[in-house]
């Protein structure tokens, strides 16, 4: 189905999704750990880009690594996989949930985590293809840029990367949609990964102007959540800064790094909060954006009168006379 932008509620969207959001605040812990999975992807990712750069130098620490370090970055490394597995089954939990909320049918923390679980595979499979697909573009698009570039090829290269950038920039855009439609599908839909993601294809395509306008507006939002979180930031400085102050002359450095520490946990907390509501806001708010776009249309249901013809008159028998 497509829609033009003004026929979108826009404004009713995000004032259901904030009163749904804000009603079943249980939805908040599963938004806490699609949270954390998102920073944990992130960190992996620019993690891996470093480690591609300098292997050799990576190679060279764990093989004069003590054993507990090597124990600690196994640790590290299996607390990302967790998280990242938590965040799946979350993301899975809340379009769920959220989903049955909007239909007014009961719902708990238990019942959406069992459910988040039976879908895990599909998101952990729409994730590998978009991936992937990212993964493959990059590999096409990047390292004749690099090698011009490592070449003393300036100008080339500038070019190059500029002309990369214009093609890859939109994959990323398509690969984010595929994504959230892709999730959408595979719970709400009950499609398989690679249908899911043909028809968020499929979905992004018809609606593409009136789903980068949601995406305006999220944007919009995160600028809102960025200055409350620095408007939050003065109160935190007022108290604390001169609590340190004192600290300092009393017991000196140390001072200072526990008050900085107890400050910067307290700061911690207060974005987790917030992104964690965020992130149910904005999953509530694209499931109705989709209930929008991906409905089918209802057919009028034209009533035809056709005239009821009356059944000929029965005819007369036929009498026939034989002359006497």
């Amino acid at each position: 189905m497509k829609k033009r932008i003004s026929e979108i509620p826009y404004l009713s969207i995000f004032k259901n999704a904030f009163v749904l959001t804000w009603k079943n605040r249980y939805l908040w812990w599963f938004g806490f750990f699609v949270m954390l999975s998102n920073f944990g992807s992130i960190n992996w990712m620019r993690d891996n880009k470093n480690d591609q750069l300098s292997q050799s130098t990576l190679y060279s620490s764990i093989h004069h690594a003590s054993p507990w370090l090597l124990f600690a970055i196994a640790i590290m490394f299996t607390l990302l996989i967790i998280i990242l597995i938590l965040g799946l089954i979350s993301r899975g939990a809340l379009i769920a949930s959220i989903e049955k909320h909007h239909k007014n049918i009961p719902d708990n923390f238990k019942t959406s985590f069992a459910v988040g679980k039976k879908y895990f595979w599909r998101l952990f499979f729409i994730n590998l293809f978009s991936g992937l697909f990212v993964l493959i573009a990059a590999t096409i698009l990047f390292p004749p840029v690099a090698f011009l570039f490592w070449n003393h090829n300036y100008l080339l290269g500038a070019i190059m990367a500029i002309f990369a950038a214009v093609i890859f920039i939109p994959l990323i855009v398509i690969v984010a949609y595929l994504r959230i439609f892709g999730y959408l599908y595979a719970i709400l839909g009950k499609l398989k990964p690679w249908a899911a993601i043909d028809s968020a294809y499929s979905l992004f395509k018809r609606n593409i102007k009136s789903s980068l306008l949601m995406a305006v507006f999220f944007i919009a939002i995160n600028i809102f959540l960025f200055i409350l979180i620095v408007l939050t930031m003065l109160p935190l400085a007022i108290v604390f800064i001169p609590i340190g102050l004192i600290l300092l002359l009393i017991a000196g450095h140390i001072g200072v790094l526990i008050i900085g520490a107890i400050a910067l946990l307290i700061f911690g907390i207060i974005i987790f909060f917030l992104r964690s509501i965020l992130e149910v806001f904005f999953q509530t708010a694209w499931i109705l954006f989709f209930h929008e776009i991906a409905s089918p249309e209802e057919k009028e249901t034209v009533v035809v009168s056709v005239p009821e013809i009356e059944p000929s008159a029965k005819p007369l028998p036929t009498i026939n006379t034989e002359g006497e």
